[in-house]
């Protein structure tokens, strides 16, 4: 289907004539034939009888008016559409992993410069990847890589496993510390319904160290509120959140475990320049990193 050739297909139709229809549309009058000609031939039907230097529309040619006024007009909404998403500032929707959403998230935009508006949620790694494809994100902060092919994703942030102290603690003073010397002390683990919880099995489990939580929460936050107050310590990635609470965070020496938080966005859409601009520049700062 040849969008032009409906429009002239739908001029013909209403001035009913070869040459005014050719000069409105600013086009040459064998231009304008071959147009319904082609027309013609595509849908095996003839779309207009001729009567003198006039022509009229056909039987099927009336039938056919009905969809393609239809089609013109919705063409039309979406290309005004387009053009207003273009233009305007639109409010740039970011969805986020909840480690990245108190510190990294508004650094990042602060040392952009954003001035555009935009709306930051709260969301797992799956719901981001699932918002990101059916538009309900513009740009994702993700903690795993995404393997759909209409996403394109590049590392921002690297984490590790850290010991986490409250001040005044006796590890506090300490560069590094083993798995062994933290399993000596109270343990808060995460929540059985927590993926970080397994995470924390594993890496006890690897220095064959058994370790049973005097308490437990499903959120860092909650976790992270419990060691500085007092209730005892945790081994867990280290997330910038951390940084908001009145304890310290100490490397695991014994482990080797890593982890990348990516930024994340459809390949193919209609971007604002504003979403654009800030995608690129850090996927360029990116760069600079590795």
């Amino acid at each position: 289907m040849n969008i032009e050739y409906l429009k002239y297909f739908a001029e013909l139709a209403k001035v009913q004539h070869y040459g005014k229809a050719a000069k409105a549309l600013n086009i040459s009058q064998p231009g304008l034939s071959h147009a319904i000609k082609t027309l013609e031939e595509e849908y095996g039907v003839p779309l207009f009888l001729r009567e003198g230097r006039n022509v009229s529309l056909s039987q099927y040619g009336k039938e056919l008016m009905q969809d393609v006024e239809e089609i013109l007009d919705a063409y039309l909404r979406m290309e005004e559409r387009a053009a207003g998403l273009k233009n305007q500032e639109k409010t740039v929707r970011i969805g986020t992993v909840y480690p990245l959403a108190p510190g990294t998230i508004p650094r990042m935009l602060r040392e952009f410069g954003a001035t555009f508006p935009f709306i930051v949620y709260n969301r797992m790694t799956p719901e981001i990847a699932e918002g990101l494809l059916n538009g309900k994100y513009d740009i994702g902060f993700c903690s795993d890589l995404l393997k759909s092919e209409d996403l394109e994703y590049y590392p921002i942030l690297e984490s590790y496993i850290a010991a986490v102290v409250p001040k005044g603690h006796p590890l506090e003073k300490r560069d590094t510390v083993s798995l062994k010397e933290v399993a000596k002390y109270p343990q808060i683990m995460f929540s059985k319904t927590s993926g970080f919880r397994s995470l924390q099995e594993q890496i006890f489990a690897e220095e064959g160290i058994k370790v049973k939580p005097v308490c437990s929460a499903e959120e860092i936050e909650v976790v992270t509120g419990l060691v500085e107050n007092g209730f005892g310590i945790s081994v867990l990635p280290y997330m910038d959140i951390v940084r908001l609470h009145n304890i310290v965070t100490i490397p695991v020496q014994t482990s080797t475990w890593k982890s990348k938080f990516y930024i994340a966005r459809r390949k193919y859409g209609i971007r604002s320049e504003q979403e654009e601009a800030f995608f690129r520049y850090w996927k360029r700062e990116n760069k600079r990193g590795d």
